[in-house]
């Protein structure tokens, strides 16, 4: 295997197919590579190719079998849904472009303190307001589900889903104090044992 752990590897996935693009240890000369991740000949080539080198990518079989054959300290899996998707919505194409992105931000997570470029820095502050509308997103479709719920326009399932999305959006720290800034009084008296009521005081619990 080639092993260059001063270099950083970003891939993006995309049905069958990945695309990993091989950053040098300044964090310029892109190197891109492809091939499938269902098949053996496709994972060969890909682990060959990431050797000892520090990689970013996607949720998925492929990552699942990079977390048995690849040091921990070197493999950073990313949610394809709350991260890539993100990144997509937010202007980043998928294949190369994205590719490349992570690789970007994974160097930038290992060398903190080197100088980027203003497209790279564009780049970046354009993932963070991404993540940060993503996340804001998640707090105002929960609030809404849950309104719709208490007034009876739906059902407990959709409540359900709302009260996870509630719990996923309370770890993001920035997210916390947004949703803590407004705290509605109940809709249910104290006594109220029904199943509403009880939902309700679970998720006023969370916070």
């Amino acid at each position: 295997m080639e092993t260059e752990p001063s270099e950083t590897v970003g891939v993006d996935i995309v049905d069958t197919r990945y695309v990993m693009c091989i950053l040098d240890s300044r964090g310029m000369d892109p190197r891109y590579y492809r091939g499938r991740v269902d098949t053996p000949l496709g994972q060969a080539n890909f682990f060959s190719k990431v050797g000892g080198r520090d990689v970013i990518m996607p949720s998925s079989s492929l990552a699942v079998l990079a977390m048995k054959l690849l040091k921990e300290s070197q493999l950073v899996v990313k949610d394809e849904d709350e991260h890539y998707a993100v990144w997509a919505d937010a202007g980043i194409e998928r294949g190369e472009r994205m590719a490349r992105f992570a690789a970007l931000l994974l160097y930038r997570n290992r060398h903190p303190s080197d100088s980027i470029n203003d497209k790279q820095r564009q780049q970046l502050m354009l993932l963070q307001d991404a993540e940060l509308a993503g996340l804001l997103s998640v707090v105002e479709t929960s609030q809404t589900i849950i309104q719709d719920v208490l007034s009876g326009k739906t059902d407990g399932k959709t409540y359900a889903k709302a009260l996870g999305n509630e719990v996923k959006s309370r770890q993001d720290p920035v997210i916390k104090a947004e949703i803590q800034k407004e705290h509605a009084s109940s809709p249910f008296a104290d006594g109220d044992s029904s199943f509403l009521a009880k939902l309700y005081r679970e998720l006023e619990n969370l916070q």
